[in-house]
């Protein structure tokens, strides 16, 4: 169903016709569209309450169309329809994520999600997680289309770069206008998210995209008890073992010399979604954001402990409490903590796996010496779990 929003009116001015914007699409610099007679049966029929059948017709009986001219005014309306969509005139209503057919699933951790939109708006790296479908644990669909209404809520973040609102039923993220993402909204559970997106289509979309995904997704993982660390691992005997610090400090650095010392693998290079398996066993779960590394895994591996790094002139593994290790994890975590019940669950889950695994506090160098210093450091933990 196709549904013309609030914000603008149609007028002849000398004849010639024009949407002309009011209210808040005058304080958004949108500015007034003139209508040749193709767009004006068009608009007039989306009035009415035509729906993109409807048009068709309408078009095809004004200018007596052959069968052969079908496509191009198919055409033509999809452009006209995409153009007052960008222009925040036109809404298609029966986007839900309860009527939509899934394009594909994909399975990302411990949770698989159903996505409804263009492929190509798929980012190469999530095409790797495509898996068969099942029933799906979050929705994500993908509109092009401003949204129907504009949502009074809350504003809980705002930055330069992102707005973040909430209100009784989602969480709503407003972009940059050069963004190309108009808005999206996800709901509270995390389970449903609608990314609402301007048009043409093109590559820049699919990346932004992607990393919009990442909020949806890590809303519902921390309700699942997986949160996202900011940190680089590797491979080592069955086991995942992560590296956090601040960005700048040698994360990239440190794994890149176990992967040349020891032939470890290394599993992502920027990012770590954290939890416990069913068996309540601490695991690192496979996922595609891993920053501008490019290095990721779809696997979930086995967690051995996290290993917190400091630059220093000279090498030393230091003692310190378990508050030290919640804290230090609480720090380097980057699920979303918008919230006071969002923080309760980092806090939980730090805690939580400070039980589960070691931690290592490692003042190191850039040089060989540090890997084989806390390599010796995890064998001998090993040594004496086994």
């Amino acid at each position: 169903m196709l549904k013309l929003n609030d914000g603008y009116i149609f007028r002849k001015i000398n004849g010639i016709p024009y949407l002309f914007p009011y209210g808040q699409n005058i304080a958004d610099f949108r500015r007034s569209i003139r209508l040749n007679e193709s767009g004006t049966i068009l608009y007039r029929a989306i009035a009415d309450g035509a729906d993109e059948q409807d048009l068709l017709l309408a078009l095809s009986s004004h200018y007596q169309a052959r069968d052969s001219d079908l496509p191009a005014l198919k055409g033509d309306i999809d452009l006209f329809l995409s153009q007052l969509a960008a222009a925040d005139v036109l809404s298609r209503t029966d986007h839900t994520a309860a009527d939509c057919m899934p394009d594909c699933y994909l399975r990302v951790g411990t949770l698989t999600i159903a996505y409804c939109g263009p492929k190509e708006l798929l980012y190469a790296p999530l095409l790797d997680f495509l898996c068969q479908s099942c029933e799906p644990d979050l929705t994500f669909r993908v509109i092009n289309a401003a949204p129907a209404t504009k949502e009074t809520a809350k504003i809980l973040v705002r930055t330069e770069e992102l707005t973040i609102l909430k209100n009784e039923t989602a969480y709503i993220l407003l972009y940059p206008k050069r963004y190309g993402i108009l808005e999206a909204r996800i709901s509270l559970d995390g389970t449903s998210a609608h990314f609402f997106c301007a048009m043409p289509f093109d590559t820049e979309h699919a990346e932004k995209l992607f990393h919009a995904f990442r909020f949806a997704f890590l809303i519902h993982a921390q309700q699942k008890g997986f949160f996202a660390l900011h940190s680089a691992s590797i491979f080592y005997r069955e086991k995942a073992w992560l590296f956090c610090a601040p960005s700048g400090v040698g994360k990239s650095t440190h794994t890149e010399l176990w992967r040349r010392l020891y032939h470890s693998r290394i599993l992502n290079g920027d990012l770590n979604l954290v939890g416990f398996s069913n068996n309540q066993e601490p695991v690192v779960c496979g996922i595609p954001w891993c920053g501008t590394s490019g290095l990721y895994t779809t696997e979930n591996i086995p967690l051995g402990g996290i290993v917190f790094l400091k630059q220093s002139g000279s090498d030393q593994v230091l003692t310190r409490t378990t508050e030290d290790a919640i804290l230090h994890t609480i720090w380097r975590t980057i699920s979303p903590s918008w919230t006071e019940e969002m923080l309760r669950l980092t806090i939980a889950s730090a805690e939580k796996l400070s039980k589960a695994v070691p931690f290592f506090h490692l003042q190191c160098t850039k040089e060989p010496s540090a890997v084989y210093l806390i390599k010796e450091q995890i064998d001998a933990f090993l040594e004496q779990k086994n």
